[in-house]
């Protein structure tokens, strides 16, 4: 039994990568604010285990009670490898420095952040005798790696997941049964994310133009497409633990 653990799976990458595991024998626990009721329906006509909890991840204080009761409720004995996929994520403050609502930065700094970190957290603490194949992934950016107009605490909060990544991976280096940790970096996708990113004041978001040109050229991959990139990674036995992958390495 393969289990997916996948948080922000009710729309974009998540939810395509769900799409996916979906044609295979997989049980997934998904969690997001909203239920999917399309995958709910796929999963009951595909005979596969789908679990949904409605969970708001930018509320902290609830993530390790959260994973607990996630981890409780696996087999570990029939479990022959697990994933945990931190998906979810926002854009949002597009603003630049001193002009941010400070209660929006917080909460993108708590999902962006500080959410997949304790999710980490808690997952090797309480499977740390598990000697099953272990994967976590962290959805990195682009962005981490540069500085762009309006998006300082978005590209911050994704160069502080690399960089988390990174240390765990070094850190699982001398583990008794090691998880993998990497974070991948899927690039621009034609989600959500993207029309919240056209919709920004051009004051706020100068590169605003470069986006909406990507959306009308067609340069937007498919999730779907990224998300069978990342399962095709994850499921290999070749990854490097605290490594940030991107992409452009399999396209």
């Amino acid at each position: 039994m393969n289990v997916f653990i996948i948080t922000g799976a009710s729309k974009g990458l998540g939810e395509a990568t769900a799409q996916l595991l979906l044609k295979e024998n997989n049980e997934l626990i998904l969690i997001a604010r909203n239920e999917n009721e399309e995958l709910v329906r796929h999963a009951k006509e595909a005979g596969v285990s789908l679990r949904f909890l409605n969970e708001d991840l930018s509320n902290h204080n609830k993530i390790p009670g959260m994973v607990k009761s996630i981890i409780g409720s696996i087999n570990k004995e029939k479990a022959e490898s697990v994933f945990f996929i931190n998906n979810a994520g926002m854009v949002d403050p597009i603003k630049p420095a001193g002009k941010s609502d400070p209660e929006l930065m917080t909460k993108s700094i708590h999902l962006n952040l500080l959410t997949p970190m304790l999710i980490t957290n808690e997952f090797l603490k309480l499977t740390g005798d598990w000697d099953c194949k272990k994967v976590i992934v962290n959805i990195s950016s682009g962005a981490a790696n540069r500085p762009i107009y309006g998006w300082n605490t978005y590209g911050t909060t994704k160069a502080g997941v690399d960089m988390f990544t990174k240390s765990v991976g070094h850190e699982q280096g001398t583990a008794t049964n090691p998880a993998t940790i990497i974070s991948f970096s899927p690039g621009i996708m034609d989600t959500d994310m993207q029309g919240t990113i056209r919709q920004a004041d051009k004051e706020d978001f100068t590169n605003v133009e470069v986006f909406k040109n990507y959306h009308e050229k067609g340069e937007l991959r498919s999730p779907g497409f990224v998300a069978q990139k990342m399962l095709d990674l994850i499921r290999s036995d070749g990854m490097e633990n605290g490594r940030v992958y991107d992409i452009k390495e399999f396209v």
